[in-house]
């Protein structure tokens, strides 16, 4: 049996996708080079192991996320590279210059990199004209800092001074400062975390738009799966000190390496099964689907990954008027207005449990009989990647409601 442990580094920047490098590290195929590129990153702490061998390529212009929980190293890593820390050991490039590793240091204020921190760190005693040109040449601070303020949408604010905007603008000012000095990288330490969520979700695709019409490699940090998912190119997981997966956000959701990165990236359903030609067989039926890396022979007992939202829920038990699938029981539902998360017991197979994503309108009540049936292909491991049970946001998931309660 192959195990995840077993594939290798090889297979690991196989399964980590386009922005992982596995030693050694070439140049591109197009002659060209990286927006930013890392190499066996270390940095501790005292006796605190932080970062533990960080491989990273990052495309020239590509908006790329670095996700991970609180305390996994990620604005360590952006300091890293801005250069305000130095690491143990390893290799930093921004644009195709190395600046750390190797007996070379090349301090911040040279990196040609933009930094956006969390609370925008605007100067209070200066105009958000003269904060945009802070460090720029006087013959040009005006020119640029008009162009950019226009870019930003606050072409009429540029006299006012930090504490006379709300935070949304304060960061579209920050990101505008970033952006003067014509940085190679951008990076972005968790800059939406203080709005509220109105707010956040305009100012973060104002943010996307700005850079993708700079042309600027970004770098963006935060432990905000949603975030990381709707906004880059690419998503970067930090786990355990290195760079578990990078891929696409499709790639990254639809295709984890494993059962733990299911679960992070989203609500999960780990279900064991039974390997087949081109199928798994599970408590919720046979399902198209595949294992995600290396080969095993039919009949291999596997870990399935079925996401709450490829969970088809219909009224009435299998059988009746339209209604097909296994039968099962609600026995929790919590609604969140847009949609609605619904755990159901399987009567039958075990009675095993699964949570299910539906149409916020399209909410069973507990206690009713239901039939259920999975759309589209699922992905599977080797048995020894699961772990207990499926994963859900609501409180059930930790005890605080009880079978047969109901949520709003």
């Amino acid at each position: 049996m192959i195990g995840r442990h077993a594939l290798g580094r090889t297979a690991a920047g196989r399964a980590a996708g386009g922005c992982f490098v596995p030693r050694p590290i070439r140049r591109r195929d197009d002659g060209g080079v990286s927006g930013l590129r890392l190499e066996d990153v270390h940095k501790a702490f005292g006796d605190h192991p932080v970062l533990s061998g960080v491989d990273l390529e990052v495309p020239a212009g590509a908006f790329t996320a670095i996700l991970g929980p609180s305390g996994s190293g990620k604005s360590t890593l952006l300091r890293l590279v801005a250069g305000f820390e130095r690491p143990d050991r390893g290799t930093v490039s921004v644009g195709g210059r190395q600046v750390e590793g190797a007996g070379r240091y090349v301090p911040p204020e040279e990196r040609r990199i933009g930094y956006v921190p969390q609370e925008g760190g605007l100067f209070p005693h200066l105009t958000v004209e003269a904060n945009v040109g802070f460090g720029l040449r006087r013959s040009e601070r005006r020119s640029r800092a008009t162009e950019l303020l226009e870019g930003v949408g606050l072409a009429d604010l540029g006299g006012r001074y930090p504490h006379q905007l709300s935070g949304g603008q304060q960061q579209r000012v920050a990101l505008a400062r970033a952006l003067a000095v014509r940085p190679e990288v951008v990076l972005l330490d968790e800059p939406f975390v203080s709005l509220d969520a109105n707010l956040r979700a305009s100012v973060r695709e104002d943010v996307r738009r700005v850079l993708k019409e700079a042309g600027a490699t970004a770098i963006l940090v935060t432990h905000d799966q949603d975030e990381a998912l709707s906004l880059a190119d690419l998503v970067a997981v930090l786990r355990g000190g290195r760079i578990a997966q990078c891929a696409s956000p499709h790639d990254l959701y639809r295709s984890p390496i494993d059962a733990d990165m299911a679960r992070f990236v989203g609500d999960a359903n780990i279900l064991s099964g039974v390997l087949g030609p081109g199928s798994v067989r599970t408590a919720l039926g046979t399902l198209a689907g595949r294992l995600r890396d290396g080969q095993l022979p039919s009949g291999s007992e596997v870990a399935v990954l079925v996401r709450p939202e490829q969970i088809e829920v219909s009224a009435g038990p299998p059988g009746g008027a339209g209604s097909e699938g296994l039968a099962g029981r609600v026995v929790w539902s919590g609604y969140h207005g847009h949609d609605a998360v619904t755990r159901v017991r399987l009567l039958g197979n075990g009675g095993e449990s699964i949570v299910v994503r539906t149409m916020g309108d399209v909410q069973p009540a507990v206690g009713a009989d239901v039939s259920v049936e999975v759309r589209g292909p699922v992905v599977a491991w080797p048995a020894a990647d699961r772990r207990a049970g499926p994963r859900s946001p609501d409180p059930i998931s930790n005890g605080a409601l009880q079978e047969g309660t109901t949520a709003t």
